[in-house]
């Protein structure tokens, strides 16, 4: 998720906390309840600061360098320990256990879950497993899980003898909404498999701005993949097949790191290579990010004769007038 959804998310698990001095009280709130708060949003930003960190190619940085160790349930104590160390450096005689307990609750329920529901996913089992989990709930930006959360600090800022109220009604309401989106998933997922007996593997992706439109994809005999786009009110409506064999990349273009981290990204790969001079470039799209059949998010990496990465970079499928002409399915121009 983005960050302020995850900012709130933690000033919202904070709330939950029973505060030592009640908010309508007229006494000032405790260092303990103060440090609980900032706590919280601390360890619910704190692990995207691994951006700052990252290093090499756009492929890299995107795909591995980018919710990695700092992501994982293995490093969650230590996020939740730095948060608490700095809102006790802020708050003289702030108590630890209910702070540190705290953050580690907003690290895993404000940050590493809200990214694991995406459909994006991530690394939640690093180092012992480097495989990128999704849930595929909602797509990265959702206004619908934010907006609530937003309108709930807004009222807690101006009333602020309300602020807790206020800051768990919005909660609950985001939540709801997730909540209402994992059961449309459920729904979906259950139809297109209906509608594909014969498949291997069925997928359900959300669909940016959409709550009853969502995108699917099926993995067929003979390395065949179909997409297509399925609703609440409907059959899906598939788009297109796509043939994708999974020798169709040399292996000398498999080795190379940057292809790989690519590959491992991409759960329906659909791969091409193009020669380019002496070089060759890889294309590698995930039919989950697909519009009408088309993917929309492609991984390019210019391999050279050496096998060195020449260029590498993140396609998302055109400029947003040529998104819009496809979304309206109108033809290609030439």
């Amino acid at each position: 998720m983005d960050n302020l959804t995850h900012g709130l998310l933690g000033w919202a698990v904070g709330a939950l906390r029973r505060p030592d001095v009640a908010p309508d009280s007229p006494e000032r709130a405790s260092p303990t309840d103060r440090a609980v708060l900032v706590a919280s949003v601390l360890a619910a930003e704190l692990p995207d600061l691994d951006t700052l960190l990252a290093r090499g190619d756009a492929v890299t940085v995107a795909l591995h360098a980018h919710r990695g160790l700092s992501h994982s349930l293995f490093f969650a104590p230590v996020v939740a320990l730095a948060a608490t160390l700095i809102a006790r450096a802020c708050f003289r005689g702030a108590r630890w256990q209910p702070v540190l307990l705290t953050s580690l609750a907003s690290v895993l329920f404000a940050h590493l879950l809200p990214d694991l529901w995406t459909g994006w996913g991530t690394r939640v089992l690093l180092p012992f497993s480097d495989a990128r989990l999704s849930l595929d709930w909602t797509v990265v930006v959702d206004p619908w899980v934010t907006l609530p959360l937003v309108i709930g600090a807004g009222v807690a800022w101006r009333k602020r003898a309300l602020w807790r109220k206020a800051v768990l009604v919005g909660f609950a309401c985001s939540m709801a909404y997730v909540g209402a989106r994992v059961a449309v998933w459920g729904a979906l997922t259950r139809r297109v498999a209906q509608a594909y007996p014969q498949a291997e593997a069925v997928r359900v992706f959300p669909a940016p701005l959409s709550f009853s439109a969502w995108r699917y994809v099926a993995r067929l005999p003979g390395s065949t993949l179909a997409a297509g786009d399925v609703t609440l009110l409907g059959a899906p409506r598939e788009a297109r097949q796509v043939s994708a064999p999974e020798e169709a990349l040399p292996e000398d273009l498999r080795d190379v790191p940057t292809v790989r981290e690519a590959l491992a990204w991409a759960r329906f790969p659909v791969v091409t290579v193009k020669p380019v001079g002496p070089d060759r470039e890889v294309h590698i799209a995930d039919l989950r990010y697909h519009l009408r059949g088309e993917p929309t998010l492609t991984f390019v990496v210019r391999v050279g004769p050496t096998g060195a990465v020449e260029d590498a970079r993140l396609e998302r499928g055109g400029s947003a007038s040529e998104l819009l002409r496809r979304w309206r399915g109108e033809p290609r121009a030439e």
